[in-house]
This record gives C-alpha cells, sequence and structure tokens, in this order.
C-alpha cells in the first residue's frame, strides 16, 4: 500500500512502539502482499486428508490447524469449501483461540462472535462436547455466525444477539473460558483493508476503548473461578491493548495474567510482560494483539438465573411428532436424544448436551436445527445435512469432486437419479455431505438451501 496513505499520527505512535530500526522495517512489510489462510475443520476432516487436495500447504505456526493460502486456486468455489471441510480465515486471526486453550467439555463463550472464525474454532476444539454460546450485538453479523456455524456441521453451539451486561446477568460465573475479540480501531489491518483508515480518522484511534473496558467487566463476572479470559484486538494502539488490559488488572485484583511464550512467530509485548503481539515484519501475519488472564478460585458466585425448560403443552406435541422424527432417524446411525429437543413454531431443534438457556436473552438459534414439520411430516434441515456425517445415514448418493453433477447440485438443479432409491438421502462429494435430496423415481429433488447456492 502507498505509505503516504497511513495517517500520520499512527506513524508517529508506530515509531515510538518499534524504535528506529524496527519502524523502517515494519513500513517495508506493508508494501507487502498481505497474507490470506484457510484452516481446517477437524469435525469433517483430517488436516493431511485436506493438504492432499491442495498440496503441501506452509501451516500457520501459531495454530495446530491453519495453513496460508496460496495465490490463485479456487478455495473459496471448490465443492469441500460448501462441505464445510475448511474455514477461509487471516492467519493472525487464528491465534485468539488457539491461544485460549479449548477442551472437550468445557463451557465457552465468545463474546464478539461474528462472523464466526474464532467460534468455529472453539468449536473444533470442544470436538462436539460441551457448550459453546457464540454471541454477537448486531442481529446482521449474528446471521452471517449462524450460516459459518451450520456449514462447520457444529451441533453445541447457541447464538444470541445480546448487550455483555444483560449477558452476565444471566450467566453469572458460569463459563471455563471467555474469548473477548473485541472491536477496536483496526491498525492492524490498515494493509490488508486500507479502508479502515476512513474510520479510523473518523472516530480516532482511541474510540473504542469505553466499549472494551466494558466487555472486559462484564465478561469478568460471567467467567468461574479459576477460569480463563483471552482479550485480543487487531490493533497496535497500547490503549486499546496494554493499557485496557492494566486498567482492567487493577480493577480486578483477582485477575492475573497468564503468561502466553514469545514463539512461533509470536512476540513479547515490551509494555506489559506476558502478553504477546504480531507484526507484519516480524511474522507472516496482520497485526494482532492478546493477552491471557487468569481469574483465581475464591471468587464467590454473584446471583442466580432462570432456566428455560419445556412447558407441557412442548412435551405433548413433541410426542406427537415423534413418530414422524422416528421414521425419519430409523435411516440414521446418529439419532437425536429425544430429552434434548424444542420446538420452535415448526422447527425442532436439538439443544446441546450441556445447554443452560436463559429466558430473557434472545437466541438466534438454540442448538443444532434439525428440521421442520410440515403437513405432519418431518423434512431435514441443511444444518443437519452438514452435521451428520455419509455413514450416519443409510444409502448416501456420493460424486466425485470433479463430476459435473456436485456442481448442478450446488447451484440448485434437480439431477437425474442414479439408482431405484427413494425418500430422503444425503448427496456428498467424495463421501462428505452437501445437503439433501429427496428421491422421487428417477430424479433426485435438490434440497440444498436456496441461499448458500453456487453462484453461475
Amino acid at each position: 500500500m502507498q505509505i503516504d496513505r497511513l495517517p500520520r499520527p499512527f506513524l508517529e505512535e508506530m515509531r515510538t512502539l518499534l524504535g528506529e530500526v524496527e519502524y523502517e522495517a515494519f513500513l517495508a512489510s506493508m508494501d507487502e502482499v498481505p497474507l490470506s489462510g484457510l484452516r481446517v475443520n477437524r469435525l469433517k476432516v483430517s488436516t493431511e486428508k485436506l493438504t492432499e487436495t491442495f498440496g503441501a500447504l506452509q501451516p500457520v505456526p501459531w495454530t495446530k490447524n491453519g495453513f496460508y493460502r496460496e495465490p490463485g486456486g479456487e478455495y473459496t468455489s471448490h465443492p469441500y469449501y460448501y462441505a464445510g471441510l475448511y474455514y477461509m480465515q487471516e492467519p493472525s486471526a487464528m491465534s485468539s483461540a488457539a491461544l485460549l486453550g479449548t477442551k472437550p467439555g468445557e463451557r465457552i463463550l465468545d463474546l464478539c462472535a461474528a462472523p464466526g472464525g474464532k467460534s468455529t474454532q472453539i468449536a473444533d476444539d470442544l470436538q462436539g462436547e460441551g457448550f459453546l454460546l457464540s454471541n454477537d450485538l448486531s442481529a446482521s453479523r449474528a446471521r452471517a455466525l449462524l450460516k459459518n456455524i451450520e456449514l462447520m456441521g457444529i451441533g453445541n453451539c447457541c447464538i444470541s444477539c445480546e448487550d455483555s451486561g444483560r449477558l452476565k446477568n444471566e450467566y453469572p460465573l458460569f463459563f471455563d473460558r471467555i474469548l473477548v475479540d473485541a472491536p477496536c480501531s483496526g491498525e492492524g489491518m490498515f494493509r490488508k483493508h486500507p479502508a479502515v483508515i476512513k474510520a479510523w480518522l473518523e472516530h480516532g484511534k482511541d474510540f473504542y476503548c469505553p466499549v472494551q473496558s466494558k466487555l472486559l467487566d462484564d465478561a469478568a463476572d460471567m467467567l468461574r473461578p479459576g477460569g480463563t479470559l483471552l482479550y485480543s484486538t487487531c490493533t497496535y494502539n497500547r490503549n486499546e491493548n496494554e493499557n485496557q488490559i492494566a486498567a482492567f488488572l487493577d480493577r480486578h485484583p483477582d485477575f492475573s495474567v497468564d503468561p502466553i511464550p514469545a514463539t512461533h512467530g509470536l512476540t513479547a509485548s515490551a509494555f506489559l510482560p506476558g502478553t504477546v503481539r504480531l507484526f507484519p515484519h516480524k511474522a507472516r501475519a496482520e497485526g494482532h494483539f492478546v493477552a491471557r488472564l487468569k481469574k483465581s478460585e475464591e471468587a464467590q458466585p454473584i446471583g442466580t438465573a432462570n432456566t428455560v425448560f419445556s412447558g407441557k403443552k412442548e412435551t405433548q406435541l413433541l410426542r406427537q411428532l415423534q413418530p414422524s422424527l422416528d421414521e425419519f432417524f430409523s435411516a440414521s446411525a446418529r439419532k437425536p436424544d429425544p430429552s434434548r429437543l424444542k420446538l420452535q413454531g415448526d422447527y425442532i431443534l436439538q439443544l446441546p448436551e450441556a445447554t443452560v438457556l436463559r429466558a430473557p436473552l434472545r437466541y438466534l438459534r438454540t442448538g443444532l436445527l434439525l428440521g421442520q414439520i410440515s403437513h405432519g411430516r418431518f423434512k431435514p434441515s441443511q444444518a443437519l445435512a452438514m452435521y451428520l456425517r455419509a455413514e450416519d445415514f443409510e444409502n448416501p448418493i456420493s460424486y466425485s469432486a470433479d463430476d459435473p453433477a456436485v456442481r448442478r447440485y450446488l447451484r440448485g438443479e434437480t439431477l437425474e437419479a442414479t439408482d431405484s432409491g427413494s425418500g430422503f438421502r444425503l448427496f456428498c462429494v467424495d463421501g462428505y455431505p452437501l445437503g439433501f435430496v429427496k428421491q422421487d423415481k428417477q430424479r433426485y429433488k435438490n434440497l440444498y438451501l436456496p441461499g448458500w447456492r453456487m453462484q453461475r
């Protein structure tokens, strides 16, 4: 990018932050081509299997399943992308969830989750066990988050659209780990997205500091004793990074820095020991800051909240619908748990095993959308298709990735049947589900979600 496009106050701050020698190296890096990456979805495929498809991709060093994208390539048009086998993600953004340290079975909150890169990475680490609450205050951004959660085949996630203050009232001392990837001035993305500079000039570099402070304080109230709080930004500004964390620690003496090793391209902060940064002149990344904090074991509960349970009427309706569900899932080895089913209008959802829902909150999705009841019959959802494996469903249909039928399916076309099956069937590419069809004699009626279709 053209260096003269960068705001002078920003350049002066970077000179102070880095020193003269590093500052010149930083300026030179701003003229280099921004980097892109992809992260393998291990809920569906191994890293080894996917790299066989795209060749020897260079790994992103701070995460186990991230890779740098080679220039060109058909990453976003390949059928495997539509099968949810990988997620397109900026390499430095992979560091936050990787350093959170999620373990299967834990309860995790991603407080500023849209568009879903970090939530899908956390879900990958949970491996289908535990509970993930992905929250974003913006309903429009949360809808993008929902698509990515469903595309990746994640079944143990609820999505909320709430202010952090309302969340803390309903989930006191609840989560094992919380990720606050906070809104920020975005200085670390100036090279990749120069349009961010305009917002920086309009709002000033410290515009988001009060927002970040509130998010951290509210997150602290939701974290269990002994839990981990990870804070990250994509900016260089010390007021949004080290100074923000130092002020938080002053307000919350029950927290301390959990040091992050300065390895694999991570640079130790010179202003707050134990926190790290990513710089484009030191690593193959855009700008990023990460601080990991630990809460002491002595914290006390600060309130209670009401859990949502199915009422008698809903329970009765679910019992009436059970035969239709049993008929559909008789062909599946991955049957829903009747004790976790929830009705939402005509839609049936399966709650995550460890779900705790709170009555006053706005949820965009509560678990896995199994499907819809239409005229007394069960119709499976796109989300269910992405959640299942080919071996979970009787008599799947599978084509190779280079077969024209795959792209015709992704464009929503009706296909000629290749056998004499009937009813709902999983349509797969190389054994990885893309969606459902309903076979009627010699036709596959296409049930691929219209909003997801491949453009012609």
